[in-house]
């Protein structure tokens, strides 16, 4: 298989999207979405204090290269270690964790957690990358763990997001999908709770 962008061997195909990319062109697609998912999501201002949840594998190493790339020559920007001292949280949350947690919340109806606005920013620049291509560009930067899925909390959890990567095969766009509605439900539910005052 040919990288879509320049004949190259691909390393990644994106059954979502239809395209082929070789190791270069599957970093650099990634670093596009994660910057306009950093945007969507407040960007990153002068003077933001950021905390990165902790994490481990290759979500974690590829989260740190991102953002040594993205923050690179900035020096209005600071890493805390401390929560509170916080601006806004990092996370490494990949398209298919959290694409998973939303659907489980759902189902669950926890209601409150899918309408509310987080109480601080934010950034969650992998959130819209399957976990595959995050585990490549990881791989394409040096990381030469292995990789461990990280261990869901219950059963429950597991069932739902082994039915969202089973539907996902014939359906490769349903994490996006879910992804948008997440995103887009808290400011909608906002807007009617407001209007109907």
């Amino acid at each position: 298989m040919q990288c879509s962008r320049c004949g190259k061997e691909a390393v990644i195909v994106q059954p979502y999207s239809g395209v082929s990319l070789c190791a270069v062109h599957a970093a650099r697609d990634l670093e596009a979405k994660a910057k306009r998912r950093i945007r969507k999501c407040g960007s990153i201002s002068s003077g933001e204090r950021l905390y990165v949840q902790e994490s481990f594998g290759p979500e974690s190493f590829a989260l740190s290269v991102l953002l040594s790339r993205i923050l690179a020559g900035r020096r209005d920007v600071s890493l805390v270690s401390d929560p509170s001292d916080a601006t806004a949280v990092v996370s490494a949350e990949t398209l298919d964790s959290s694409a998973c947690c939303f659907l489980q919340q759902i189902i669950s109806g926890t209601t409150p957690e899918i309408l509310s606005l987080p109480s601080r920013k934010v950034l969650d620049p992998l959130a819209v990358v399957p976990r595959v291509e995050v585990l490549q560009y990881a791989r394409h930067h040096g990381w030469d763990g292995v990789d461990v899925r990280p261990r869901l909390s219950d059963p429950f959890t597991a069932d739902i997001c082994a039915f969202l990567e089973h539907f996902s095969v014939d359906h490769p766009s349903a994490a996006y999908a879910l992804m948008q509605v997440r995103d887009a439900l808290p400011q909608l539910y906002m807007e009617r709770t407001n209007h109907a005052l």
